[in-house]
């Protein structure tokens, strides 16, 4: 059997959605000069786009390689920056009980060594269940999401290691449904495309092909254009705000962003990567890195990043998203674009105050 890849339920914003207010950078205190080096690093480091915004205003924006603002992106493991923000509007809509709800509540199919399961450990990578380059690799193209990670074993008891875990993370894809009875597709478009005005993404949806049938076997990932990708840090930056309105609450915002335990992993909160330890873990292999993940940027920087180089940049103590887009970056390696490319954005603000 051979897995293809379609396009899942399109959201189009209505004509009169709010768009991005534009300023000049020297307008919200950020040099246009140093800002402009971000953007030659980004052409000369295989990007297809990238956007910078301040205080909500965008202050730089360029695409490369034939893509242009209305360019969609599958966006891979940065889907888990919107996913997350799911997850908290069905926590407050009373949908889901809280974060440590657990998963088995949901979906009964749990084999007991997995009762432990909740929202809160596995967004944090740190449910207990193993993982390795072998492992992820694992799962026939007929199986479900949900088959593989009924199947997975347990190493560790949970928040004690930290596992980079996608067959946990896709196993919420169903608990969010059977809570919400509703598809991902529809949920997320209910409570996420719709509210922030989202315009021509969708779900990419997984099948599995051969011999005259095929089955549905889960999703891949959020297709968008980088404007919207921007769209879950800034509401995070914002503290939960979205054009003046209360989106999320200030303090599932606050755990997103907030390290678990500090053993495990210093520099990763719920679904997303923080610079807020003095190491941080690799991703398959979670040996331990002893540096900073970005060195140049301020320790409340956040980011999730995707398969490739698609990653959205919150820095909420400088009020500063970025977002990037392309080929060819890995986030673990010294020197790494997407760590300089951070640090160049960050050196070009002059004025933290400005507005």
């Amino acid at each position: 059997m051979a897995n293809v890849q379609r396009p899942g339920l399109v959201y189009s914003a209505p004509a009169d959605e709010p768009k991005w207010t534009s300023a000049a950078a020297a307008e919200v205190g950020v040099n246009a000069e140093r800002l402009d080096r971000a953007f030659a690093f980004a052409c000369e480091n295989d990007s297809n786009s990238l956007i910078v915004l301040r205080y909500g205003k965008l202050i730089g924006e360029q695409y490369w390689n034939g893509n242009t603002p209305l360019s969609l992106q599958q966006t891979f493991s940065g889907t888990k920056s919107v996913f997350a923000l799911l997850i908290g509007r069905l926590i407050e809509r009373g949908v889901l009980k809280g974060l440590e709800q657990p998963i088995y509540e949901l979906v009964d199919e749990l084999p007991k060594r997995l009762n432990h399961l909740t929202f809160e450990n596995i967004m944090a990578m740190q449910s207990g269940v193993i993982n390795s380059p072998e492992i992820e690799e694992l799962g026939g193209a007929g199986e479900s999401q949900l088959e593989i990670a009924l199947a997975r074993e347990v190493e560790a008891e949970p928040f004690a290691k930290y596992y980079y875990n996608n067959p946990m993370y896709r196993l919420l894809f169903t608990a969010l449904e059977r809570a919400g009875d509703r598809s991902l597709e529809e949920l997320t478009r209910d409570e996420v495309f719709r509210p922030l005005g989202f315009d021509g993404a969708y779900w990419v949806k997984l099948y599995a092909t051969g011999d005259g049938s095929e089955s549905f076997r889960g999703y891949q990932s959020i297709c968008m254009s980088p404007r919207d990708f921007a769209k879950s840090s800034q509401v995070i930056v914002d503290r939960g705000v979205w054009n003046g309105q209360r989106y999320l609450s200030e303090l599932f915002i606050s755990r997103l962003i907030s390290v678990v335990n500090v053993d495990a992993n210093p520099s990763f909160g719920l679904f997303h990567h923080l610079n807020a330890g003095s190491y941080y873990r690799e991703r398959l292999i979670p040996q331990r890195i002893d540096r900073k993940l970005v060195p140049g940027a301020p320790d409340d920087t956040f980011l999730m990043f995707g398969a490739g180089g698609q990653v959205t940049v919150g820095i909420p103590s400088l009020h500063t998203v970025l977002v990037r887009t392309g080929n060819n970056v890995s986030l673990y390696e010294s020197g790494n674009t997407v760590a300089t490319l951070v640090e160049l954005v960050v050196n070009a603000i002059d004025d933290a105050g400005a507005r």
